[in-house]
C-alpha cells in the first residue's frame, strides 16, 4: 500500500548534540534515474533561489545542519553549537575529516570566505544571502566597502563565531550552503558550469541543457553511503512523459505533481510503489497591487479570494491529493496554526465586494492576465474561468517559460499569477519572511504592512518556541485580514519507487540527499 508520512518538526536548542555516523561506502551499484521538470535556474550556492535547483543541489552542498527522514533538526557540518550570552551570537564547532570534492579539507576558512562571497554586490546572491542581515558587517560587504566580513571571526581550523547586531536565533538551522573557498583560484569565476565544490555525497559533474543533470559519488564522503554510482537527473517537462518513462523502466523514481499523480493513485499497479508526504508548500494566488491598480482595493482582493471554491480545486485539479489552504504556514511546520477559519466560498459576498469598490458585474476592471508556467496551466484555466463567471473579471491565461517567469516576479512586473514557495528550514519564519516581509527580494505580490514587519523582525529575536510562535501567528492573522495573500492548496507529493530501489526519503520537504539509496 501507498506509504503515507508527515515529518515531525524538530526544536532548535541552544546547544546542539552530537550524531554519530556511519563511514562512507565505497561499494556502488548503478545509476539512480529520476525525473526534473525543467532545467535548474542555476547550479552555484551563491545565486541559488529556486525549487528545482534545490533538488540537484541539496546533494551536492551542505550546511551547519540538516534534517533527518522524520524531520528532525541534525547536526551536517558544525558536530555542534552555542550561543554567546548575550544572545547576539553563535560560536560553532565544525566537524573534523570532511573533504570537498576537490579533495581539500573543510575548515572554518571555508566558512567565512562562502558567507562572504555571498555578500559581495557583484556576486549576485541568491536566496541564503537574507540569512545574513543580523552578522555584524553584512551591509558593508553589501554595499562593496570591504570584503571582510567583520562579525564572522575564525578560531581556529574546526571553530568559527558568528556575531549579530541583533539576534537571530534561528541562524544555526538555516540552509546555508558552504564551498571551497580554492573553486575560484583553481577553475575561474565560471567554475560552476565545470567543477564541483561542495562537501556533499555527490558531486556535479555536466548539465546538459534540456536533456539532464548528472551527479557523481564522493568516494571520501563523512557521512553515510553514498550506495549508488551516480544520480542522474532526467529534464522531463511532462509528468505524464515521466511517468510512461517510469513505466518503461527508464527512470527508477519519479516526483511529480499531484494533478498527474492521479494517473498513478488511480492505478493498482502503482499502489505499492507510492510514496505520498504531504508538502511544506504554500501555494497562493499572488496580486501584486503596484501593476494592478483595483488590487489596491481590499475589497477587490477579498472578492477575487472568495470566488475560489478550494473544494472544487483539491478534487478537480488535484484528484484529491491536496488540501485547501487557509493560511501561510503548512501543518507540520513549526509555527503552523490549526485553528485559522476556513476561507469560504461565496460567490454573491464577493460580487456585493466588487460592487463595492466601484465594478458591479466586474464593468470597469482593466483586462489581465493571470501567468504562470505549463505545469500550471490547468489552475490557469480554472482561475480565469472562475474569476470571469462568477466577478465578470477580464481575465486571460498567459503561460510563460518557467526562469524568465521567475526574474519577472522577483522583479515585481507580474500583476496576477499562481505560485507555491516550499519552506527551505522547518519553521513558519521561512514563509513569512521570505514571502511576505516588506523588504523581501521573494516578496514578488509586493504587499508590505509595517506592523506586519515589526512582528517579523521582532521573531527574530525572541528565543523562546512558544513566543516566537504566537508572533508568527499574529503576523500572519494580518497578512490574513487585509488580504495580502490569497491561499489556495497545499499539496500531497506523489512519488513512485521501483521495488529494487531502497531507501529514498520523501519528506514534507521533498526529498532528503539520495546518499542511503541502495539499488538491488
Amino acid at each position: 500500500m501507498p506509504k503515507i508520512g508527515f515529518g515531525l518538526r524538530g526544536t532548535l536548542a541552544t546547544v546542539a548534540v552530537g550524531a554519530a555516523l556511519l563511514a562512507s561506502s565505497s561499494s556502488y551499484a548503478q545509476t539512480l534515474r529520476t525525473n526534473i521538470l525543467a532545467d535548474p535556474a542555476m547550479v552555484d550556492p551563491i545565486t541559488f533561489s529556486e525549487l528545482i535547483a534545490g533538488d540537484v543541489m541539496e546533494g551536492i552542498y551542505e550546511a551547519f545542519t540538516g534534517i533527518d527522514k522524520d524531520g528532525n533538526i541534525v547536526p551536517e557540518l558544525a558536530e555542534s553549537w552555542e550561543a554567546h550570552d548575550d544572545n547576539l551570537g553563535w560560536r560553532f564547532t565544525l566537524r573534523q575529516g570532511v573533504k570537498f570534492h576537490s579533495g581539500r579539507d573543510f575548515t572554518a576558512k571555508d566558512v567565512k570566505w562562502t558567507l562572504e562571497q555571498l555578500l559581495l554586490p557583484g556576486n549576485k546572491g541568491g536566496l541564503n544571502v537574507q540569512y545574513l542581515d543580523a552578522v555584524v558587517g553584512s551591509q558593508d560587504v553589501k554595499d562593496g566597502k570591504t570584503t571582510d566580513l567583520a562579525g564572522v571571526t575564525i578560531v581556529d581550523d574546526h571553530t568559527i563565531d558568528v556575531r549579530f547586531d541583533k539576534s537571530d536565533v534561528l541562524f544555526p538551522i538555516y540552509p546555508i550552503w558552504f564551498m571551497d573557498s580554492g573553486i575560484v583560484e583553481e577553475h575561474g569565476a565560471d567554475w560552476a558550469s565545470k567543477a564541483s565544490a561542495g562537501t556533499g555525497p555527490f558531486k556535479f559533474v555536466e548539465w546538459n541543457r534540456g536533456q539532464n543533470v548528472r551527479l557523481a559519488a564522493h568516494d571520501d564522503y563523512w557521512g553515510n553511503g553514498p550506495f549508488v554510482e551516480e544520480v542522474n537527473f532526467l529534464i522531463v517537462p511532462s509528468d505524464d512523459t515521466a511517468i510512461s518513462m517510469y513505466e518503461a523502466g527508464e527512470l527508477d523514481l519519479i516526483y511529480v505533481d499531484a494533478q498527474a499523480g492521479r494517473r498513478v493513485l488511480r492505478d493498482d499497479r502503482f499502489k505499492d510503489e507510492l510514496n505520498l508526504v504531504p508538502a511544506a508548500q504554500i501555494q497562493y494566488l499572488g496580486m501584486n497591487q503596484t501593476q494592478y491598480e483595483p488590487f489596491k482595493d481590499v475589497r477587490v482582493r477579498e472578492a477575487v479570494c472568495i470566488a475560489l471554491d478550494r473544494d472544487a480545486m483539491v478534487q478537480g485539479l488535484f484528484g484529491g491529493a491536496a488540501f485547501p489552504l487557509y493560511g501561510q504556514i503548512t501543518e507540520g511546520v513549526a509555527g503552523y496554526n490549526p485553528n485559522l477559519k476556513p476561507i469560504p466560498y461565496d460567490p454573491e459576498r464577493a460580487k456585493a465586494l466588487l460592487a463595492e469598490a466601484g465594478y458591479p458585474n466586474g464593468e470597469g476592471l482593466p483586462p489581465i492576465k493571470v501567468t504562470s508556467t505549463a505545469p500550471r496551466k490547468d489552475q490557469l484555466a480554472y482561475f480565469a474561468n472562475q474569476l470571469k463567471t462568477v466577478l465578470g473579471m477580464p481575465v486571460e491565461v498567459e503561460v510563460v517559460e518557467r526562469g524568465s517567469h521567475i526574474k519577472k516576479m522577483n522583479a515585481g512586473e507580474v500583476p496576477f499569477f499562481p505560485w507555491g514557495w516550499t519552506a527551505g528550514y522547518p519553521d513558519g519564519l521561512y514563509f513569512l519572511s521570505d514571502v511576505w516581509y516588506g523588504p523581501s527580494v521573494y516578496n514578488r505580490s509586493r504587499w508590505q504592512n509595517d506592523q506586519f514587519d515589526t512582528l517579523i523582525d521582532q521573531s527574530r529575536t525572541t528565543a523562546d518556541n512558544d513566543a516566537r510562535y504566537a508572533l508568527y501567528q499574529e503576523a500572519e492573522q494580518i497578512l490574513l485580514n487585509d488580504w495580502g495573500t490569497c491561499p489556495t492548496t497545499v499539496r500531497m507529493q506523489v512519488s513512485a519507487v521501483k521495488p529494487n530501489v531502497q531507501d529514498v526519503h520523501l519528506t514534507p520537504f521533498r526529498f532528503l540527499p539520495f546518499n542511503e539509496v541502495k539499488i538491488n
